[in-house]
């Protein structure tokens, strides 16, 4: 990604659903040419955040703006690129990628970052944590992106990388992240369920890894690279 942008002219960049930022401002922080950056996301409290992160990157290029992604307050063809990180999920599909085809001149590109709901099935989340690949049912398959892409004007399929990521943790660690909420498929639970769960996740582990020193597994995500043609 920082490959394909190294090379163009001052670009125009939005990051749609940008949370608290942490994906783009380390792409800024790796491409020599600053580009200009709407960082955009619904939630006040994550961009309160974002504005705390961005006083310490060495760079004035950047708009923060409180909208959804179905809705972008940008004019037409203004974006040389586009992101999303983690996010595509949280959004209705067909109207963000008409506002992706609205906003993105000819040639633009959007990067997609996400994870298929079967990667997120095969995580230690989805294989061991009880009802977590059950209650995450925002997630979408690769099928149905490419097919809501497909019918969007003007936006094409480039590239479809895939990603795989050996990780390795306590379980104390990974029973914290449950319980504070780290991913927010957890906030589906309520908390008897979350307690009940959590027993279960770590009964589950034991039966079937062992050892709880190091317990390691490989995350899996995707990332869809399309054009404005």
């Amino acid at each position: 990604m920082a490959r394909s942008l190294a090379g163009l002219p001052a670009v125009t960049a939005a990051d749609v659903g940008c949370g608290t930022g942490r994906y783009m401002i380390e792409l800024m922080r790796l491409l020599s040419e600053k580009p200009f950056v709407y960082f955009i996301d619904c939630s006040k409290d994550m961009l309160g955040q974002l504005r705390v992160d961005l006083d310490v990157l060495d760079s004035p290029r950047f708009d923060i703006l409180h909208s959804r992604a179905e809705s972008l307050p940008l004019p037409d063809g203004s974006l040389g690129c586009m992101f999303t990180f983690n996010a595509i999920h949280h959004f209705d599909l067909i109207r963000f990628f008409r506002e992706a085809g609205r906003t993105l001149r000819p040639g633009g590109l959007l990067f997609i970052y996400t994870r298929f709901r079967d990667q997120n099935e095969r995580g230690i989340w989805g294989q061991y944590f009880p009802d977590f690949a059950e209650k995450e049912k925002r997630l979408y398959d690769e099928e149905h992106i490419n097919r809501t892409i497909g019918s969007a004007d003007g936006l094409v399929v480039r590239d479809l990388t895939h990603f795989s990521f050996p990780r390795a943790a306590t379980l104390d660690y990974l029973i914290h992240q449950a319980r504070n909420k780290h991913y927010s498929t957890f906030c589906f639970y309520e908390p008897d369920e979350l307690e009940r769960a959590i027993e279960g996740f770590e009964a589950s582990l034991k039966e079937t890894l062992g050892a709880f020193d190091a317990l390691e597994w490989v995350d899996e995500n995707v990332m869809i690279t399309v054009e404005k043609v």
